[in-house]
């Protein structure tokens, strides 16, 4: 038995390191994966006579847009593994740059600090960072950083009829999603919960929130659409479609072809999807999930209780039986 470890970047969501590491369970001779959902860093345990190294790192890569880093335990070091450039010589440079600057005077080291304090903003190319959500009101830098809520902390939902609920609106318990049309772990979970509400009818309800990614390209106008289509009273219907077909790939033109066949006004609309008229309640919605602690899609709250990623439906029934009890 071979044992391995590295770390996957170009990952940013929570669901997405439970379904590498699904993935990588199904591998032959994998006989042990485990990633970490926060530093996305994975050691896998592996029969060398039946599974490769560069197997498993394929395994990877074949699952999205992702590198992956091997970790020598020797002394930390990261070896990169990926069809991506090689920036090896930037982070040498960088590294020598660090050296230089431990050299200099006292004097020196002042004022370079407070020249990099003014550049502190720029973004770092190694991950993905959230706009402040009030760019006008910074706070000051004697301020201490705003904390996310802690995973364990019970959430509150004001849901009214004007939400979008799917099964009894005064069911014990309610499933709160934050979710992605164009995501597709959200696309996976998205029979489970169908399966649940018809399992659970009446004792269940679900309330789908919108929480596009800003990477993917067409969640967005797809969030937007599904609002258009529940101005028509039919974001069900319109939900369905989307993640029905989410596998044939989205654009505007079948945004409102889609529209079409589900017998929606076509002009009305079409005139909703073009003139962006609710964006901003998309949005507001992707902001109240970062409020309450969503990083990543699916995320879902059982009566409050987050649960992140795309989990079998055994994992939410266990949790569903347990608060009827």
């Amino acid at each position: 038995m071979q044992k391995i470890k590295f770390q996957i970047k170009g990952m940013h969501c929570h669901s997405c390191a439970i379904l590498i590491e699904d993935k990588l369970q199904e591998q032959p001779g994998v006989i042990s994966a485990k990633v970490n959902d926060e530093t996305y860093k994975v050691v896998v345990a592996y029969d060398e006579n039946k599974i490769t190294k560069n197997d498993i790192f394929q395994a990877v890569n074949s699952a999205g847009d992702y590198s992956a880093q091997e970790i020598d335990e020797a002394d930390g070091a990261q070896t990169k593994i990926s069809s991506q450039p090689d920036l090896s010589a930037k982070k040498s440079f960088a590294y020598g740059l660090g050296v230089s600057l431990v050299s200099f005077s006292i004097i020196g080291l002042i004022i370079w600090g407070a020249l990099s304090q003014n550049s502190s903003s720029s973004a770092s190319s190694e991950k993905t960072v959230l706009p402040p959500t009030n760019p006008v009101a910074q706070p000051s830098q004697n301020a201490p950083a705003p904390t996310a809520p802690d995973k364990n902390t019970i959430q509150t939902f004001n849901i009214t009829k004007d939400d979008n609920v799917r099964g009894n609106f005064n069911a014990p318990i309610t499933l709160v999603e934050y979710s992605d049309f164009e995501c597709p772990y959200c696309g996976k979970i998205y029979p489970t919960f169908k399966d649940i509400l018809s399992k659970y009818e009446g004792k269940v309800r679900l309330v789908y929130k919108y929480f596009p990614l800003s990477f993917h390209p067409n969640a967005q106008k797809a969030a937007e659409a599904a609002a258009c289509a529940a101005e028509q009273g039919k974001f069900w219907q319109y939900h369905d479609k989307l993640f029905d077909n989410q596998s044939s790939g989205f654009s505007l033109d079948k945004f409102k072809t889609w529209a079409i066949d589900l017998g929606l006004n076509a002009k009305q609309f079409n005139n909703c999807l073009d003139t962006d008229k609710y964006a901003d309640k998309v949005n507001a919605e992707e902001q109240e999930g970062q409020s309450k602690g969503v990083k990543g899609t699916p995320a879902t709250f059982i009566n409050g209780q987050l649960v992140s990623g795309a989990l079998p439906y055994d994992s939410f029934a266990q949790i569903i039986d347990s608060i009827l009890k």
